[in-house]
């Protein structure tokens, strides 16, 4: 009786526990069997093996509320102004954005895709005779697109066929004393004008050995480089010291015989 008193008073601690014991989930059965209880401990070792293993990586907004509705998502809160004197008109407490609505609802993940290797060669017919072994995936900088071809080099596309052998042609068409090194070595021994700079790409200079590829030596070559290499050099560094040197000698000389100069 005095138990039930007490229970029935909630200020009482028998309340109190009773409440506890009413919320609190009841605990599990003890299993019957040690092979229940052995299956579960190797349950709970591997999960927390996995766990152990698992990587902890950051997530976004969208994976915290999944599932979720969010009343306040995408809406951008505006203060009040705080000048002294100066206020807007109107001022909207709340503006809804939909670029930030939609980063809270949905996530965009770019797939590169998987990583293939070159297995493919260039196998075009060099001058020496061999073929070329260059592994680029799509252009060839000496040979340009790379085409499928046979065990001597030919094409196998007829299409492919059919250019390059309209490319040999038009090579071929040219004989061989207009070769443009040929006449400009005959032009420097007889001092003829033979007309070499029609059959050159650019009309002077000396032809590129590897035109395709990019001449790195000519991107360093930028007109802060040359400048700061007469600037910086050993002999105008050399006389900006003599002349420094010089200027605070004569400072030197004109007030050494004042104290304030003398230690200097």
């Amino acid at each position: 009786m005095r138990r039930d008193e007490e229970a029935s008073d909630p200020t009482s601690a028998a309340a109190q526990l009773q409440r506890l014991r009413d919320h609190l989930p009841l605990p599990p059965p003890e299993s019957a069997s040690p092979s229940r209880a052995l299956l579960g401990l190797e349950e709970a070792q591997k999960l927390a093996a996995e766990r152990a293993r698992a990587p902890v990586v950051p997530y976004g907004v969208d994976l915290c509320y999944w599932g979720q509705e969010q009343p306040a998502a995408g809406k951008i809160l505006r203060s009040d102004s705080q000048h002294r004197f100066w206020k807007p008109s109107e001022v909207e407490e709340e503006v809804e954005s939909a670029a930030i609505s939609e980063m809270l609802r949905s996530r965009r993940i770019t797939f590169a895709g998987k990583f293939e290797p070159v297995r493919h060669r260039c196998r075009a017919p060099r001058p020496d005779g061999r073929l070329c072994e260059r592994q680029d995936r799509l252009k060839c900088p000496f040979h340009g697109k790379i085409i499928p071809r046979d065990e001597e080099g030919r094409p196998l596309d007829p299409e492919d066929r059919a250019l390059e052998q309209r490319r040999q042609q038009q090579t071929q068409k040219r004989p061989d004393w207009q070769d443009p090194e040929f006449m400009k070595d005959v032009e420097a021994a007889t001092g003829v004008d033979l007309g070499s700079s029609r059959y050159c790409r650019k009309g002077k200079g000396k032809k590129k050995k590897y035109p395709n590829l990019t001449d790195l030596k000519a991107q360093a070559n930028t007109a802060r480089a040359r400048i700061g290499k007469k600037v910086f050099a050993k002999a105008a560094v050399r006389r900006v010291v003599t002349a420094m040197n010089q200027m605070d000698q004569k400072k030197h000389e004109k007030f050494a015989n004042q104290f304030n100069y003398a230690l200097n």
